[in-house]
């Protein structure tokens, strides 16, 4: 639960200030936690796609470039939109949110253990096709 909330801080730039309104403060965190779902959402999608090892911190980072776009496409309900706004971000975080050293990952990282990235799935079709 630390881990969480740290990455809802550090990411999602949740910071404390000064505020009696208890309503102020739980919006704040659920857009935190629906932010941090989104770009675990690219993060997973821009792996899956374009079939890169993706950083999940520099997809965070990075996302703020992107979801901008999105957030627009599902306000005014633009399925087109939406679909090219999505294909424009996956292309921009497969370009600048890849992970930097996945060679060194499998002896040092993560990656050590024996998990790897996933980077096809029969489910991404069945994704597609309910969309």
């Amino acid at each position: 639960m630390e881990l969480l909330l740290k990455e809802w801080k550090s990411y999602a730039n949740l910071h404390a200030f000064d505020t009696e309104n208890a309503a102020i403060v739980e919006g704040l965190i659920w857009a935190a936690i629906a932010a941090a779902a989104l770009k675990r959402f690219l993060a997973s999608m821009t792996q899956l796609l374009a079939e890169v090892p993706m950083s999940t911190r520099k997809v965070a980072m990075c996302a703020v470039h992107v979801l901008g776009g999105i957030v627009q496409a599902l306000k005014t309900g633009d399925v087109a939109g939406l679909y090219d706004t999505l294909e424009a971000a996956i292309t921009y975080l497969a370009c600048h949110a890849q992970r930097a050293h996945p060679k060194r990952d499998r002896q040092t990282g993560r990656l050590q253990l024996g998990l790897e990235p996933l980077l096809e799935s029969n489910d991404l079709i069945e994704f597609a096709e309910a969309a």
